[in-house]
């Protein structure tokens, strides 16, 4: 089994931190595949950062069509549905498997996310998957995306501290972390507060492997169904590439 392990950033260390935990919870017989953006931005912390983001990782899944299943490794989950229309491999984005995976370990949790801009967008993101009333809050650790991390040992103790008080006054059961950069923290934060600490990277990849194990596939049913013939100006079309395949 292949599986794209896929950073929309182009720091190429934030993907081998992620890799490494993908690696601590992948099956022996997974082939992590680790592909980062090519050009883009160096960080997602804003929309427009992540608009540019998707057209990267819909370039990615194109360009690497014929592996088993693709983790989008940011918790914002750029280019997520684009890439479920490119491929009928099943893509999981790090940011919805958290939410899930939360879901099924108390009734409420909390967002520990990086900068507080991303508050709003965060909350609309988990509404859209259909998960507002579970969320207890969503808090900002003031800690830019690439300072994340267990090396930043003032940043850690800035998500200890939302999480904190996410489990204190908000009344969350468990706390997701939201961005790729935190994936070596759970056990450190978990230990400090007592509760369930899901990172998505290891949530994501552990999920897509088993839905590949389960053979289930995309539903072209709909919403993610081959993307309609429309020419595109100054490049080829994305939609021709799944058709010639």
């Amino acid at each position: 089994m292949r599986i794209a392990l896929l950073n929309p950033n182009t720091t190429e260390h934030m993907t081998e931190t992620m890799l490494s935990v993908a690696r601590g919870v992948a099956p022996g017989d997974v082939e992590l595949v680790a592909l980062t953006a090519q050009r883009g931005p160096t960080a997602i912390e804003s929309h427009v950062d992540e608009a540019y983001a998707s057209a990267g990782v819909a370039d990615l899944v194109l360009e690497h069509a014929d592996l088993d299943g693709y983790v989008i490794a940011c918790a914002s989950d750029p280019g997520l549905f684009a890439a479920r229309e490119l491929v009928e491999a099943p893509v999981v984005g790090i940011g919805e498997a958290a939410y899930l995976y939360a879901c099924t370990l108390g009734l409420t949790f909390s967002l520990i996310t990086t900068l507080s801009r991303d508050i709003p967008a965060a909350r609309v993101r988990i509404a859209t998957h259909g998960l507002g009333g579970r969320c207890a809050s969503v808090r900002a650790a003031g800690v830019p995306v690439l300072e994340t991390g267990a090396a930043n040992v003032a940043g850690t103790a800035a998500v200890i501290e939302q999480g904190r008080l996410a489990v204190a006054e908000d009344g969350a059961e468990v706390l997701v972390l939201g961005c790729g950069g935190m994936a070596d923290l759970p056990k450190i934060v978990s230990a400090e507060l007592g509760v369930p600490v899901v990172d998505g990277v290891a949530a994501a990849v552990t999920l897509v492997t088993g839905l590949v194990r389960c053979g289930l596939r995309t539903s072209k049913r709909s919403a993610f169904a081959w993307p309609e013939p429309i020419a595109y100006r100054g490049m080829r079309a994305p939609s021709r590439l799944p058709l010639e395949r």
